[in-house]
């Protein structure tokens, strides 16, 4: 028998809220609703206990259940309008969350304890309960549980805290909106990453912090032990090869986003440097008289909102990336981890009775009575062993199974390895050839005159043209697309780039002289 007394929280994302729900958690159903929900053997409505059913309302006070004029889904829709919230286009694939549903309750037996004290409860279908009343300790653990969720969220957000004494275990049902501060305009509204977190590791943390919390404040008061932790449950949950698909796809999402981010914060920066290089262009234009002031200021001013909105851009992709990749390198690790690890040997606990002798030991023939006792003892005994034989032998073929599943993912990634060494031997082929066409050119004292000089020019920010044609004359077509000096480059690595410029430009006009000739 379980002796674990521990508490229950359960907290759900929930992007909408319907009337059917409101209705279950308020209990707004009448005798042929109930009967028809009982149909399913997993329901378990108790008619005759539904009357001791109540609700912690907005003054904290116990209330009748559905004692509130307005309906569960019509407060959460006023409170939602309060908050400004505007949720996305109906036909949208992606909806975001407003609000969460939570559960709270505890071991099985405690919570009848606290809601009916010795009172005998018959949790039989049908079975009647009537003369059963209501203990006072479950209403105040109710109402701790309220004060709790007040603390941390607000009175206001709790749009309803409905308590169930009529099904198999009671338990609370709390609807809350997640509400924090926009940075901008420091106003509230709904914001779910305020109160549970960016992403699952930073939920997952609050997670843990709200358990712990629950029962420092309130369930240590009333015998319930902190629950326990869910870390790793996936891994049990699922079966080894689908929890590996499950990391894999999520990997996969997570690094299309990080190169998403990343071309984005590509563009922004082109965006940057570009309206720098804009100002630059105007105050050259005010110097030689080409705008006048005012012009010049009102372009200025434009210019440098511009540049301002996309700093700001930048800087949010920034930490998304951030937040991306730390989630990219968990997943990476958890999947490495899966692949390699194989389950241990289940402790198992096999249930059985010993042997024993029943029968009295007769006047006469005790020697066939002893020898019949013996051959039952022994039949026992051996239908105990091979019952716990047959379950460590399958735990043995579950481990030679894993095994194989394990090798032949560590041959998968020896052919990846192979595949990248490959590529890195043609890489490395490749560059090898480029630097000794480079050290070539250099070698050459026309070339290399000309590749300085054209670094030269490149470093000091004058334009050089390069004829992309035959014939030593040139034209004003350039091969040579230059972005300048980037931010935040350092002189050496621009001073590099410049002549590693030169030399390109140098070697592609040689092949096309070659070419002409």
């Amino acid at each position: 028998m379980n002796t674990d007394i521990k508490q229950a929280m359960h907290v759900e994302a929930c992007k909408s809220f319907g009337t059917s729900e409101a209705n279950e958690n308020e209990r707004h159903w009448d005798e042929d609703k109930i009967d028809r929900k009982n149909q399913d053997p997993t329901n378990h409505y108790d008619k005759t206990r539904m009357k001791l059913n109540f609700e912690i309302g907005p003054d904290g006070k116990i209330h009748p259940l559905g004692y509130q004029k307005k309906s569960l889904e019509v407060r959460l829709q006023e409170r939602l309008a309060e908050l400004g919230w505007k949720p996305f286009k109906p036909d949208s694939k992606i909806q975001p969350n407003c609000c969460a549903k939570f559960i709270f309750g505890g071991n099985h037996d405690r919570t009848l304890e606290m809601a009916f004290g010795n009172q005998t409860v018959n949790l039989e279908k049908d079975a009647d309960n009537g003369l059963l009343h209501r203990c006072e300790e479950i209403e105040h653990w109710a109402k701790d549980v309220h004060e709790w969720c007040a603390r941390r969220y607000g009175q206001e957000n709790i749009i309803g805290f409905q308590i169930h004494l009529d099904e198999s275990s009671p338990h609370i049902h709390a609807l809350i909106v997640p509400v924090g501060i926009r940075p901008k305009s420091s106003r509230e509204c709904v914001m779910w990453s305020a109160k549970f977190g960016k992403d699952r590791f930073e939920y997952g943390r609050i997670l843990r912090e709200m358990h712990t919390s629950l029962y420092e404040e309130v369930g240590s008061k009333y015998g319930l032990d902190r629950g326990d932790s869910i870390d790793g449950r996936n891994v049990q949950h699922l079966h080894k090869r689908e929890y590996i698909r499950k990391l894999t796809k999520e990997a996969k999402q997570a690094e299309k986003a990080v190169k998403g981010l990343q071309t984005m914060m590509r563009k922004l920066e082109q965006e940057l440097l570009t309206g720098r290089n804009r100002l630059k262009e105007i105050d050259e234009a005010l110097a030689s008289g080409k705008i006048t002031l005012d012009k010049y200021e009102a372009q200025k001013a434009d210019i440098q909102k511009l540049i301002s909105d996309y700093q700001v851009k930048l800087d949010d992709k920034t930490g998304k990336l951030q937040v991306k990749e730390q989630e990219l390198e968990q997943l990476t690790k958890d999947a490495a981890k899966a692949c390699s690890v194989i389950q241990p040997f289940r402790n198992h606990k096999v249930d059985f009775t010993p042997p024993q002798i029943t029968e009295k030991v007769p006047l006469f023939g005790t020697d066939k009575w002893i020898e019949r006792q013996n051959r039952l003892i022994a039949k026992q005994f051996t239908e105990i062993v091979c019952k716990i034989e047959s379950l460590y032998r399958s735990d043995a073929a579950r481990q030679v199974e894993a095994t194989q599943r394990n090798i032949l993912a560590d041959y998968g990634e020896l052919y990846q390895l192979r595949k990248d060494v490959k590529t890195l031997i043609e890489n490395n082929d490749e560059l090898k050839s480029t630097l000794e066409t480079m050290l070539d050119q250099l070698a050459n004292p026309s070339l290399r005159s000309k590749i300085f000089a054209i670094a030269d020019a490149l470093a000091g920010g004058t334009p050089a043209v390069i004829s992309s044609g035959g014939g030593g004359g040139g034209n004003s077509d350039s091969d040579l697309r230059w972005d300048g000096r980037r931010p935040d480059e350092e002189e050496d690595a621009y001073r590099r780039r410049c002549l590693k410029a030169a030399i390109i430009v140098v070697m592609r006009s040689s092949k096309s002289h070659g070419r002409n000739r």
